[in-house]
C-alpha cells in the first residue's frame, strides 16, 4: 500500500529517503508514514503533522566529571618534574632529584602539582598529590600571597569533578595548607573561603542525604556507598575545624557564611590534631 505525501512533511519526517529529483510529491509505504520522526521541542517542526517532540536530555548536576590537566600532563610527559616514583617494600613514595626540596622554586612548581589534582589515573594522580604534600611539608614557609592565589582555581576545578576520591585529596591538601608555615597560610586562606566552601557545602549536604532523601527512602543503599559518604562528610567536618583553628578570628564568620550548618567549636584555638580527630564523630546510620 502506498500513497502520496505532501512535500511539507516529507522534508521533516523522512529526510533520509527524500527524493531530491521530485520535490512536488513522493510515495511512501504505510509503515514508513506511520513511524513518527523525533523533532526538538519549541521548533517549527514540532507544529507539523506526524511529528513527535523529543523530551530533553536529563542533566544530572552530581555526575562525575572528567577534567584533564593539560599543564601537569605536559610537564610530566616531557620529564620536567624534578621527581619520580620510588617503589619500596613499604609502598610508594616520591624520589626527588635534588637533595633539599627547599631549594626548589615553590612559586613555579606548586601550582603545577596542584593543577594535577583533578587527575584520576595513575601515576598522574599519585605524583600530583604526593608532590604537593612534600612541598608543603618542607617548603611551606616560602609560600606567599601571590603563590597562594595561583592554587585556588586548580582546587576549585578539582572539587567540581564530583569524584569522591578527588574531593578527598583536595580536602587533605586544604588541611595541610592551613597548617603550613605555623598557621600563617591558614589566615591567608580566609579571603578565598567564598570560592572553595560553597561547593564543599553542596557535597556535604548531598552525602548527608538532604537532597536525595525522598529517593533514598525508595531503595536500600549498599554499605560500600554509605561508608564512602560517611567518611567524606567526616573529612569535610575535620577540614572545616582545621580551617577555623588556623584561620584567625574571622575564620568562623566566613565559614558560617558558606556552610550555614557549621557550628563554632569551643576553644578551637587550643585543640591539637588528635583532639580534632576525636571531635569528628561518626555519622548516624541513614
Amino acid at each position: 500500500i502506498s500513497f502520496e505525501m505532501p512535500y511539507c512533511c516529507e522534508t521533516v519526517l523522512k529526510p533520509h529517503i527524500f527524493n531530491r529529483t521530485n520535490k512536488t510529491h513522493c510515495k511512501y509505504s504505510l509503515e514508513e508514514y506511520r513511524s513518527q520522526c523525533c523533532v526538538p521541542a519549541f521548533s517549527i517542526q514540532s507544529h507539523q503533522r506526524c511529528s513527535l517532540v523529543c523530551s530533553p536530555i536529563r542533566l544530572d548536576a552530581f555526575n562525575k566529571r572528567s577534567f584533564r590537566s593539560e599543564k601537569f600532563r605536559l610537564f610530566y610527559e616531557r620529564g620536567d618534574l624534578p621527581c619520580t616514583i620510588h617503589h619500596t617494600t613499604k609502598g610508594q613514595s616520591l624520589k626527588w632529584f635534588i637533595d633539599n626540596i627547599e631549594t626548589l622554586n615553590i612559586d613555579y612548581y606548586l601550582p603545577i602539582f596542584t593543577d594535577g589534582l583533578c587527575e584520576t589515573k595513575y601515576p598522574h594522580s599519585f605524583i600530583a598529590l604526593q608532590g604537593i604534600l612534600d612541598l608543603l611539608e618542607h617548603a611551606s614557609h616560602k609560600i606567599d600571597i601571590e603563590t597562594l592565589s595561583k592554587l585556588i582555581l586548580p582546587l576549585k576545578r578539582a572539587l567540581y569533578t564530583n569524584d569522591s576520591i578527588v574531593i578527598s585529596r583536595v580536602l587533605l591538601v586544604l588541611q595541610k595548607l592551613a597548617r603550613g608555615n605555623d598557621g600563617a597560610i591558614g589566615i591567608a586562606l580566609v579571603p578565598y573561603f567564598n570560592q572553595l566552601l560553597p561547593i564543599i557545602n553542596i557535597i556535604k549536604e548531598r552525602n548527608e542525604g538532604k537532597f536525595y532523601q525522598n529517593q533514598r527512602q525508595c531503595y536500600i543503599i549498599d554499605d560500600y556507598k554509605k561508608n564512602i559518604s560517611n567518611e567524606l562528610v567526616r573529612l569535610i567536618d575535620k577540614t572545616l575545624i582545621v580551617l577555623e583553628r588556623f584561620g584567625g578570628q574571622d575564620a568562623f564568620i566566613n565559614i558560617k557564611f558558606s556552610v550555614p550548618t557549621y557550628e563554632q567549636q569551643a576553644d578551637v584555638k587550643q585543640l591539637t590534631t588528635a583532639q580534632i580527630d576525636t571531635m569528628v564523630q561518626p555519622l548516624m546510620e541513614i
